[in-house]
């Protein structure tokens, strides 16, 4: 068995993340993080903008919403990502029996009958036939009561890939989007095209590719298939896979079987975004930071902050204000380089350009308190201390 130090294994998954070099595909960046998360509408905007040479939010926008070679499908853990369409049709498969219980337990509890809810899913697909609307525009146009559950109506029916979540009327921020029926956007994509035992195989495959080396409660948590699941998926995949052990860390651990692991690099400060897939994707966070900082990166419900990181490590946190003008404001863990602190504000700067079209503050906060652990804080807004000492960096 291989044995890697640390920094080895932490190079591999910085390498996938395309955290140590950028990439110039936004396609490429999606299959190697196994999706985008989307359960914040700018989580993958920011997530690529730190990953990716060049980009704008109209490269995204075009590729999810003119081409469709990407789309939104909510998946592992019952989570919105942004998926590559072979990836989605893989993903979708291996989490059926995940979201197959949840859709019966929300008829159960909506009030509908499956014949009411097969009625209205006919009518909502009749009334997109002319092009996409959003539920306001579908209750309107249907005359469905207010007290009418029309969201989890089309909801459901995304999850079973009968209409697609298109691009949202107004601001990109916006959680209001138009939705369009399956046929007529993804056309080419079936959902239940795989087997779901091969499917649960190829997204953990997949997985420990990209995150490796990781532990079966690794994969657990990051899918939401039970660890039993896992381990017959690994057995499944022995010709593909390695167990290696990593010092100080707890294992088993696995990673694909891909030859040596990719050389250190003098890493970026990245700036990544609440729940990126980097911070968000592991059961046992002591990789990414010290144990001690734990409640200070991930919220009561396990959700991660946006995030500063070096050479694969958290080093500090930061968030988007408003008021009284648009800004970015960010602590550091501990002290750091100078040239790590300049390189952390530019990044930051860049984030908030992009968050705000236009340039902003990169205010610095000296203190702050813990999410979790008695701090009851959420993870969109980590930081609420005084300011300490602003930097006027702006980007280009």
């Amino acid at each position: 068995m291989k044995t890697l130090t640390p920094a080895e294994a932490l190079a591999t998954a910085i390498h996938h993340h395309s955290l140590a070099r950028p990439s110039s595909s936004i396609a490429t960046i999606a299959t190697e993080l196994v999706g985008l998360h989307n359960t914040s509408q700018s989580t993958p905007y920011l997530s690529v903008r730190a990953r990716c040479r060049g980009f704008n939010r109209s490269d995204l926008d075009t590729l999810m919403w003119d081409s469709w070679q990407l789309a939104r499908f909510r998946a592992m853990r019952l989570t919105m990502f942004i998926f590559p369409q072979d990836l989605l049709e893989i993903a979708a498969a291996a989490t059926r029996h995940i979201a197959e219980p949840f859709a019966a337990r929300w008829l159960r509890d909506s009030g509908f009958s499956q014949r009411q809810f097969d009625d209205l899913a006919v009518a909502v697909e009749g009334a997109l036939a002319d092009g996409p609307r959003t539920v306001r525009d579908l209750r309107r146009i249907l005359d469905v009561p207010s007290d009418v559950d029309l969201p989890g109506v089309v909801g459901r029916m995304c999850d079973t890939g009968r209409l697609a979540g298109g691009a949202p009327p107004r601001s990109w921020r916006s959680s209001i989007r138009a939705y369009h029926r399956w046929q007529d956007v993804l056309p080419d994509v079936d959902p239940e095209r795989w087997d779901e035992a091969a499917a649960v195989a190829e997204l953990i495959y997949r997985y420990i590719g990209s995150y490796g080396p990781v532990t079966v409660t690794d994969m657990s948590w990051w899918t939401g298939i039970t660890k039993a699941r896992c381990r017959t998926a690994l057995a499944t995949l022995s010709t593909r896979i390695e167990e290696v052990a990593v010092a100080g860390w707890p294992g088993p651990l696995y990673r694909a079987a891909t030859g040596a692991p990719a050389e250190e690099t003098e890493s970026e400060v990245s700036a990544l975004p609440l729940l990126d897939p980097y911070v968000q994707g592991y059961r046992d966070r002591a990789r990414l930071l010290d144990p001690g900082r734990h409640d200070f990166v991930y919220d009561g419900g396990g959700n991660s902050t946006a995030t500063l990181i070096h050479h694969g490590r958290i080093i500090g946190v930061w968030q988007t204000a408003d008021e009284p003008v648009p800004s970015i404001r960010y602590h550091l863990f501990a002290a750091c380089p100078a040239s790590v602190r300049h390189r952390a504000e530019a990044e930051l700067a860049a984030a908030g350009a992009l968050y705000f079209d236009q340039p902003v503050d990169v205010i610095e906060i000296a203190a702050m308190r813990p999410l979790s652990a008695g701090g009851g804080r959420s993870a969109s807004h980590p930081l609420d201390s005084r300011r300490h000492r602003a930097s006027r960096r702006r980007s280009d």
